[in-house]
C-alpha cells in the first residue's frame, strides 16, 4: 500500500534528480563556453587576418586574445590590447636577451644578441609607449606607422643571424612579436 508519506518522498526525489540533472547540464554549458573569447574576437579575428595581408593567421590571433580580452567591446581595444600584449612579449625578450649576454654562453652570439637588445630596447621603451597612447588616443595612423616599426625590430633582429647562417637564441620570441605588432597594424585598420 502507496501512503502519502511516500509518494510525497519518491515526488521529492525525483524534482531533486531533475533539478540536479539541471543544474549539471548548465555548469556543462558554462565550463564550455567559460575559455572562449568573447564574441567581438572571432569577428574581430576573422576581420583584422583579411586586413594582414597573411603576416599572421586567424588562430594565432584568437589564441592571443584567449584570456586577454575581457571588457573589449570592439576593434579598438583589441588594438589596445595587442599593443599591450606585444610590449609585454618584447620586455620578455629584452629581459631574455640580457640573461643570454650575462652568461658565459653567448660567445660567437654576442653581437647578434647586442643588437638584439638595442633593437627590442628602442621597442619597449620608445616606440610601444608611442603607439599605446596613438592607440588609445585613436590616432590609428600614427598608431600603425608606429607599429610598423615595432614590427620591423624582430625582423632585423633575426636578420643578423639568418646572415651568418647562426642559429638565433630568440627566433620564437621575434616571430611572436611580429605577429602580435602586425595583430595590432591590422585591429587599428578596421577600428
Amino acid at each position: 500500500m502507496v501512503t502519502t508519506k511516500s509518494m510525497a518522498s519518491s515526488f521529492t526525489n525525483r524534482n531533486n534528480i531533475v533539478w540536479l540533472v539541471g543544474l549539471l547540464s548548465i555548469l556543462l554549458v558554462v565550463s564550455d563556453v567559460y575559455g572562449e573569447p568573447p564574441s567581438v574576437v572571432p569577428s574581430a579575428c576573422k576581420r583584422a587576418y583579411a586586413a594582414s595581408g597573411g603576416s599572421f593567421t586567424e588562430d594565432f590571433c584568437l589564441s592571443a586574445f584567449n584570456g586577454h580580452s575581457a571588457g573589449a567591446a570592439d576593434n579598438a581595444d583589441l588594438a589596445l590590447i595587442a599593443v599591450d600584449l606585444a610590449t609585454a612579449n618584447a620586455t620578455a625578450t629584452e629581459a631574455k636577451i640580457d640573461t643570454l649576454l650575462g652568461g658565459s654562453g653567448a660567445g660567437a652570439l654576442s653581437e647578434g644578441l647586442r643588437l638584439c637588445r638595442e633593437l627590442y630596447n628602442s621597442v619597449v621603451h620608445v616606440y610601444q609607449p608611442k603607439c599605446h597612447a596613438a592607440v588609445k588616443d585613436g590616432r590609428y595612423v600614427d598608431g600603425k606607422l608606429c607599429l610598423r616599426r615595432t614590427a620591423q625590430a624582430p625582423v632585423e633582429c633575426e636578420r643578423w643571424f639568418e646572415q651568418r647562417n647562426v642559429s638565433s637564441p630568440v627566433t620564437r620570441e621575434d616571430e611572436i612579436l611580429a605577429k602580435l605588432a602586425n595583430l595590432a597594424i591590422a585591429l587599428t585598420s578596421i577600428a
